[in-house]
C-alpha cells in the first residue's frame, strides 16, 4: 500500500530560525545552515583519464540577515557584535519555531522542539551593518560551526520526515 504525503504538512513554509542560545536573531529575514564535505583526492594511474575522490571532513556555516533593532534582550546587532569582540562561541539551534503574544510586528519565539532541529557551537565570522538612502538599516551575521553539527529529532511522536 502506497504511503500518501499531504505536501501542506509535507513541505516547511519557509519558517527556520536561527536561536544562538535560547534567542532568535531579532527580526531576521533570512537564516541560511550550509553543510559542506572536503574532498581528499584518490585518483591514481590506473584510473586512466579518470579522477576519483573520497569524502573527507564536514563543516558547516550559518548565516543570518535582518532588520536593525536596538530593542533590549534580543540577539540583535549590538549584541552580537559584543558577542564577537569578546572572542565568544556561541551555542545556536536551527530549526522551526512557535510563536506566543502574537503582536502586528511579531511575538515571542521559541524553538519548537517537536520538530527536527539541528545544533551546535560557532564562532561569529562576520558582522555588517547596511543602511541604504531611504530603506530600513538591516544588518548580516556569518558563522562557522566549532566541531560537529548534531542533528535532533522531534518531538512530536513520529510526525517528523527524517
Amino acid at each position: 500500500m502506497a504511503v500518501e504525503h499531504d505536501a501542506n504538512k509535507d513541505i516547511v513554509r519557509g519558517q527556520l530560525f536561527l536561536f544562538i542560545g535560547e534567542l532568535p536573531i531579532a527580526f531576521a529575514s533570512s537564516a541560511a545552515l550550509e553543510i559542506t564535505t572536503e574532498e581528499i583526492d584518490v585518483s591514481n594511474k590506473m584510473m586512466g583519464d579518470w579522477s576519483a575522490s573520497l569524502p573527507g571532513k564536514k563543516s558547516f556555516t550559518l548565516s543570518s540577515e535582518s532588520l536593525l533593532t536596538r530593542k533590549e534582550g534580543q540577539m540583535s546587532f549590538d549584541t552580537l557584535l559584543d558577542k564577537q569582540i569578546a572572542g565568544d562561541t556561541l551555542d545556536f539551534v536551527f530549526g522551526e519555531a512557535t510563536v506566543a503574544n502574537k503582536s502586528n510586528t511579531g511575538g515571542e519565539f521559541t524553538l519548537d522542539a517537536t520538530k527536527k532541529n539541528y545544533k551546535g557551537t560557532v564562532m561569529i565570522t562576520s558582522l555588517s551593518l547596511k543602511s541604504d538612502n531611504g530603506a530600513i538599516a538591516s544588518c548580516s551575521v556569518s558563522f562557522k560551526g566549532v566541531g560537529a553539527l548534531t542533528p535532533v529529532a522531534g518531538s512530536g511522536g513520529g510526525d517528523d520526515i527524517l
